[in-house]
């Protein structure tokens, strides 16, 4: 079987915005991932490029790209722009597009971008954390150079994916699924109330907005009764894939409720999915979770990339489990969610027929 492809720089340290996302997430998660996985020949460890700015133009305006490379930001709390955060925001978004890349020519079976997965900056504007959507440019690149025409993409972040969204949002070959904390109560706000896609995409932008604590069980409903079945009727040719690393119920910044084991679950849900429609191909986007000690985003981010390649881990809890917490929190209501966002999408989608 052919390995999978970890993409990591020692300068993505630069992508440090000065608040919750700092550069050293990058280092301990490779430290970690030395320490766990670092003699397993099924990984390799690949060094990306920066991105050119013909790679960048594939999403992005040239105008916004010339706004960004001056630093000036019209998101400076949340993203802060200077040289150094600039070059690294480039770096990630070569590494996503060549992660994309190594899936399709079959050397690899898989890739991660460590770091990556840029959910709310769009084709011109940076916003939450976010400046080059490394996710579109990598769907991008496929589409328009490699000529695929069916592209999955799963964000589990706890985040509604809304500049994703933006950029797909008319595009019928990408097929957009977020799954995230209602955004009633959470970045980027009840502005962003679950939309189907816009023209001759609609139909094929799917947001499932969860009550704050959900929990394990009620992600796999959601991944059994909606993720696997879209994935099997639209047959992509690819997956790509958002880590949701920051819906453990230890986040700083989220209020959901999943454990390690939970989030090695979704992953490994694409990875059985995967499996059956597209080859095995996924591309994933691992850099979410907001830890004040740095001690969960690096287990998050192994726990999903080991659910991705079906690697037995230890999943240890580094924190002790809140008082009352149950894998079971929510589902009752997150059914009744799945059962409203079904009856939407009948006019689209046989299988909810």
């Amino acid at each position: 079987m052919a390995p999978t492809a970890i993409l990591y720089s020692e300068k993505m340290r630069e992508y440090d915005l000065g608040h919750v996302l700092t550069g050293e997430r990058y280092e301990r998660f490779m430290d970690l991932f030395r320490e766990k996985l670092g003699g397993n020949p099924d990984f390799e460890i690949v060094e990306p490029d920066y991105a050119t700015e013909a790679d960048l133009r594939l999403v992005h305006t040239q105008e916004y790209i010339r706004r960004v490379e001056r630093c000036q930001s019209r998101d400076p709390h949340d993203t802060p722009l200077s040289p150094g955060v600039v070059r690294a925001a480039k770096l990630l978004a070569g590494a996503g597009k060549l992660a994309g890349e190594l899936v399709h020519s079959g050397a690899y079976s898989k890739a991660v971008v460590i770091g990556g997965g840029v959910q709310h900056a769009g084709k011109d504007y940076e916003k939450g954390f976010g400046i080059f959507s490394d996710v579109g440019i990598c769907a991008e690149n496929l589409m328009q150079n490699y000529g695929l025409e069916r592209i999955l993409i799963l964000d589990a972040d706890a985040h509604a994916g809304d500049g994703i969204y933006s950029i797909f949002a008319h595009d019928p070959r990408v097929l957009f699924i977020s799954i995230h904390q209602d955004p009633r109560t959470l970045y980027p706000g009840p502005g962003y109330r679950d939309p189907m896609g816009e023209g001759r995409g609609e139909g094929y932008s799917v947001n499932i907005p969860l009550l704050p604590g959900t929990s394990d069980l009620a992600y796999e409903s959601i991944l059994d009764g909606i993720f696997r079945p879209m994935a099997a009727e639209f047959c992509p040719q690819v997956i790509l894939m958002v880590d949701g690393s920051d819906t453990h119920f230890i986040d700083r910044i989220t209020c959901m409720g999943l454990t390690l084991k939970g989030i090695y679950m979704i992953a490994d849900r694409v990875r059985e999915v995967a499996d059956k429609v597209c080859e095995g191909r996924v591309v994933a986007f691992a850099g979410s979770g907001y830890d004040p000690k740095g001690i969960l985003f690096p287990r998050g981010w192994l726990a999903s990339i080991c659910g991705l390649t079906g690697t037995k881990v230890d999943l240890e809890e580094p924190y002790p489990l809140p008082p009352g917490h149950r894998r079971d929190y929510a589902v009752p209501q997150t059914e009744e969610v799945l059962e409203a966002l079904k009856g939407k999408l009948r006019p689209y989608w046989k299988c909810f027929a």
